[in-house]
C-alpha cells in the first residue's frame, strides 16, 4: 500500500533524507512493479533535514505533475536523470529526480517543521533538540 502512518482516515508514505536539489521519485520499484507513486497514500511526506521539515504533497497530484514534466523516452544517467527516467544498474526500478522548486508548483504543496522540543520524561523540563547536552 506504500502507507506508513494515518493521518485520519488519510495514509501518508514517508521518503527520508531528501536534498532540496535531489527528489526521487519512484515510478517502478526494483523488481519492476509498481512504485510508491503509484501506491494507495494520499499524500507523500518528503524528510527534507536541510529544511528541519517534511514537504508533504498530494500523491495524485504529484503523479499528474510527472506524467506532463518528466520525459518518460527511455532512460538516462544519474547525473541527467531531472524529469528523465533513471534505472539503476541491475534492478528494474525506474525513477526520476526533481527538486524542492518543482513540488513548490503543486497546489498541495506544504510545510511541516519538525518539533524543537519535547518534555523531559523524568524533569519535566522543556529541551530543545538543537541543544547539544554537556556532561
Amino acid at each position: 500500500m506504500h502507507i506508513d502512518y494515518w493521518d485520519d482516515d488519510q495514509g501518508v508514505d514517508v521518503k527520508g533524507n531528501n536534498l532540496p536539489d535531489e527528489i526521487w521519485v519512484e515510478f517502478k520499484n526494483v523488481r519492476g512493479n509498481h512504485g510508491w507513486l503509484f501506491g494507495e497514500a494520499k499524500s507523500i511526506a518528503f524528510d527534507m533535514p536541510e529544511l528541519a521539515a517534511f514537504v508533504v504533497v498530494d500523491r495524485e497530484e504529484l503523479k499528474d505533475y510527472c506524467k506532463v514534466n518528466v520525459d518518460f523516452h527511455g532512460t538516462v544517467a544519474k547525473k541527467d536523470a531531472y524529469k528523465r527516467c533513471y534505472s539503476r544498474r541491475d534492478r528494474e526500478d525506474l525513477i526520476t529526480m526533481l527538486v524542492l522548486e518543482d513540488l513548490q508548483e503543486l497546489k498541495s504543496y506544504n510545510v511541516v517543521g519538525y518539533c524543537s522540543t519535547y518534555i523531559h520524561p523524568k524533569t519535566n523540563k522543556v529541551c530543545s533538540v538543537f541543544e547539544k547536552r554537556v556532561s
